[in-house]
């Protein structure tokens, strides 16, 4: 889903480690911080987000949680490359739960279809290239602008076996 990791200077020397997770939904973030007590024995704290009336994000100060998010391929600070880890591509059950969260946050599902909308073209690409790997019908990805700023997308017919599905 939605989330950032961002690394900031300490006044008096060393970095404040910061991992935020958004969710529309507050209970959504409730049971990530409960999963993230039960894994890691840490619990963060759930605050709204000022930015978006309908917003929460969950946030945690831990550098053991923060690095084991960039050991497993996550960016630090704005997302501008936007791959997908080896841990994803390897195996095709977390190619899935990744492809489920990215379309809680960035698609829309459809009783005829499910899109997959992103600002970054090769991140669609590289989905693209897995989802034929297994099977999952898509389009490639296509280009559509709002406010004249390039968002790109690509489909899937709804037969896909994601985490939401019935």
């Amino acid at each position: 889903g939605d989330g950032s990791l961002t690394l900031s200077k300490r006044k008096r020397g060393g970095y404040h480690y910061h991992l935020r997770i958004y969710s529309g939904e507050k209970k959504y973030l409730e049971y990530l911080n409960n999963l993230f007590l039960n894994l890691f024995g840490i619990k963060g704290r759930i605050k709204k987000d000022e930015r978006k009336n309908s917003s929460f994000y969950i946030s945690i100060q831990n550098a053991s949680i923060f690095f084991y998010f960039v050991m497993l391929g996550s960016e630090i600070g704005k997302k501008k490359i936007g791959k997908i880890s080896k841990i994803i591509k390897d195996k095709n059950e977390n190619f899935l739960h990744f492809l489920a969260g990215l379309v809680d946050t960035d698609g829309h599902v459809s009783a005829k279809r499910i899109q997959l909308k992103q600002k970054r073209y090769l991140l669609l690409k590289e989905i693209e290239r897995l989802s034929k790997k297994l099977d999952l019908r898509c389009s490639i990805p296509k280009v559509n602008y709002t406010n004249g700023i390039p968002f790109y997308y690509i489909r899937f017919d709804n037969k896909i076996p994601l985490r939401w599905k019935k």
